[in-house]
């Protein structure tokens, strides 16, 4: 092997390194977050995230402009303007996974958030979470 192909394998090692440890240490990594519902665009929408291989709801009790601010950046969508609440976008079905979801605004993932815990929540579709 040359000496140009071994310093060539040698970066490749280090960069496929980098950016192991950066995906691994971010608590954003791999948590799925979305907007969907009757009407939803790419930044308006009820949420809803991914957790343990099932996509499910937020409740929106305790919802606030401040947790809407977290899942837009999340997103790519920039600042929040509303935090819709009530199934705006239609009632979602299924596993609802969060609950009492209460965010600083300053968060990078919907899941630092202080919540309830994963599939703990005392409230039902009609309440899902929006933004808009």
């Amino acid at each position: 092997m040359s000496a140009m192909g071994s310093i060539q394998q040698r970066n490749l090692r280090y960069l496929a390194l980098v950016f192991f440890l950066l995906t691994a240490s971010s608590p954003a990594a791999g948590v799925q977050i979305r907007l969907t519902g009757s009407g939803s665009t790419q930044c308006s929408g009820r949420v809803e995230i991914y957790h343990n291989n099932t996509w499910g709801t937020v409740c929106d009790d305790s919802w606030d402009l401040n947790d809407a601010k977290v899942v837009c950046r999340q997103l790519g969508c920039g600042g929040a303007l509303n935090a819709t609440q009530s199934a705006h976008f239609g009632q979602g079905t299924g596993q609802i996974w969060l609950d009492e979801v209460a965010c600083s605004g300053s968060e990078r993932s919907l899941t630092e958030c202080r919540h309830g815990g994963f599939g703990s929540h005392n409230c039902n579709h009609s309440g899902s979470v929006v933004i808009a």
